[in-house]
């Protein structure tokens, strides 16, 4: 095998910043000055021309499937109004009118652009009888037509524990479905075969690349009907034959006993894998969104007073299945937005902790909404949290709305966390937000998103400085996935998983940071975006 040797760069090293570094078998072998690699013919140089390198970045939870598929479906994202939507599906069953499965789909509508959530009536006006369903942009409400809730058969008499169904004044679906609720629609849906699911690596796979990620950290699980043995032989399949341009650790989400026990039986855990695709953490949901009124909260929405948002369990079925994954050494991943739910949460891993003391690193998934009491607690557990940069701007409107302005100003609260010695790791959520992790930097350091100009910080006292910030992508998404002593940063023996971006963000204006181009990618070695 060939060397590759990387020169004239800025590479951002264990050791501080040097020209040059050599990669041979997947792995970084030496770094160093460019006289420190003279010529040879069994080596291919690569030039820099003052490039920044940096170690691969690492998205630390998005929904890869889920992104890859909304690629080719309706995208929303941006209607300012219910006309333009309509529009938008109006145009898109003109140009499709045999679509894929029977269904019409599509994702990103954000009611806080349009002012009001749209209904089953505002569909039936463009497609009257066939299927159509539109997820929200944050992934935890959808809308139906009238012809995908017959299909799926709800009626006035459906109900559902930890769901909502929206209604009209005369009792009937209005075709809003929120949380365990959206299920009833999606469960009609043709799910993606293995033949689907390797088009759609295939297909969008180099875009991750293209976004410099090595290493996605994704809930996918629902897309196999919960079948982790049919995921887990292909994924396995796909890695072994090299068809995965990233490194994928899965997010295994089990919201049921039965599931989890099942699992555990076939003594697969947290770290079981090969290079490129390992078993992560068993991911739980405990509440929703806060976009959706799901988020579940102590006290009720600023907009909406009766409302305290959802708790997708009961608690002495959330401490049942922590304590079981938890003492069978898996990792956990508990997805909280709300302060509710992130009470629930960490006194289900404190009585974990009690009954088998043990370093696990669990993480809190978006831990939005958390005060100094719950941070220390988190403290004492030793948590990590995988926070969303980019949810501060995208956000911003929407919880000041549903939360008021005290609330909302006193979460996002990245530096607090940080300062209290919490471990974050950051992601896109993708589809949610968009996956280039630049993107990401440069919310977390301007509090502010790219568009804006000049940045207007929300709660500025909360921005990351450039340092933390990319930490977040590679060190610490390392460090989160138990893989720091592989990845993370760059030095001899660690994996060739590097990013090389067209400017160093250290000698950027912190303005233009997410303007910064991806000039090439290396995960393991091989080039899965290659130099421009």
């Amino acid at each position: 095998m060939r060397k590759m040797v990387l020169i004239n760069g800025r590479i951002h090293s264990s050791q501080g910043v040097v020209e040059a570094l050599s990669l041979v078998r997947g792995s970084i072998e030496k770094i160093g000055a460019n006289s420190d690699f003279p010529h040879s013919s069994d080596m291919q140089f690569i030039d820099l021309k003052g490039r920044a390198v940096f170690p691969g970045f690492t998205d630390s939870h998005l929904h890869f499937l889920t992104w890859a598929r909304s690629q080719e479906t309706l995208n929303l994202a941006g209607c300012p109004s219910i006309e333009a939507l309509q529009e938008v599906l109006r145009d898109f069953v003109y140009k499709t009118p045999q679509p894929t499965g029977g269904w019409y789909q599509g994702q990103g509508w954000n009611d806080t652009l349009m002012g009001r959530e749209p209904t089953r009536h505002d569909l039936d006006n463009i497609v009257p009888d066939v299927p159509v369903c539109l997820r929200r942009t944050c992934e935890h409400v959808v809308v139906a037509n009238t012809a995908a809730l017959k299909l799926a058969g709800v009626t006035r008499d459906t109900h559902v524990r930890a769901g909502v169904i929206g209604r009209d004044e005369d009792g009937e679906p209005n075709g809003i479905l929120k949380e365990d609720a959206v299920e009833l629609i999606t469960a009609c849906i043709p799910k993606l075969s293995d033949s689907d699911i390797t088009r759609l690596i295939a297909a969008h796979g180099p875009k991750v690349a293209s976004c410099g990620l090595t290493e996605l950290n994704s809930d996918d699980l629902s897309d196999f009907n919960f079948d982790f043995r049919r995921a887990h032989l292909l994924f396995m399949e796909l890695a072994q034959e090299g068809k995965l341009p990233f490194r994928l650790r899965r997010q295994i989400r089990l919201p049921q006993l039965d599931l989890l026990q099942d699992f555990l039986s076939e003594s697969w855990r947290t770290g079981d894998g090969v290079p490129f695709y390992q078993i992560g953490p068993i991911k739980l949901l405990t509440d929703g969104s806060l976009g959706g009124h799901t988020a579940f909260l102590r006290e009720p929405y600023a907009d909406a007073p009766e409302v305290h948002g959802i708790a997708m369990f009961q608690p002495e079925v959330l401490n049942e299945l922590v304590c079981l994954a938890h003492s069978s050494g898996m990792q956990l991943a508990l997805h909280a937005i709300g302060d509710s739910a992130l009470d629930m949460c960490l006194d289900a891993l404190e009585r974990a902790q009690t009954l088998r003391p043990t370093l696990s690193r669990h993480l809190i998934v978006h831990a939005q909404m958390a005060d100094d009491r719950q941070l220390a607690r988190m403290k004492a557990l030793r948590l990590g949290a995988a926070i969303q940069p980019c949810f501060v701007p995208s956000d911003r409107m929407m919880a000041l709305r549903h939360l008021g302005k005290e609330r909302a100003e006193h979460s996002y609260r990245w530096r607090t966390m940080l300062r209290q010695g919490l471990v974050l790791s950051a992601g896109s959520d993708a589809p949610i937000e968009t996956l280039p992790p630049l993107l990401g930097v440069h919310a977390a350091v301007n509090r502010a998103a790219l568009q804006d100009a000049p940045p207007e910080s929300w709660v500025p006292e909360e921005k990351l400085s450039v340092a933390e910030a990319i930490d977040l992508y590679t060190w610490a998404g390392a460090w989160n996935g138990f893989n720091e002593k592989r990845r993370g940063t760059i030095a001899p023996g660690m994996d060739a998983d590097l990013v090389v971006l067209e400017q160093d963000p250290f000698l950027t204006s912190v303005s233009d940071i997410g303007n910064i181009g991806v000039a090439m990618t290396l995960c393991g070695g091989r080039i899965t975006h290659p130099l421009s």
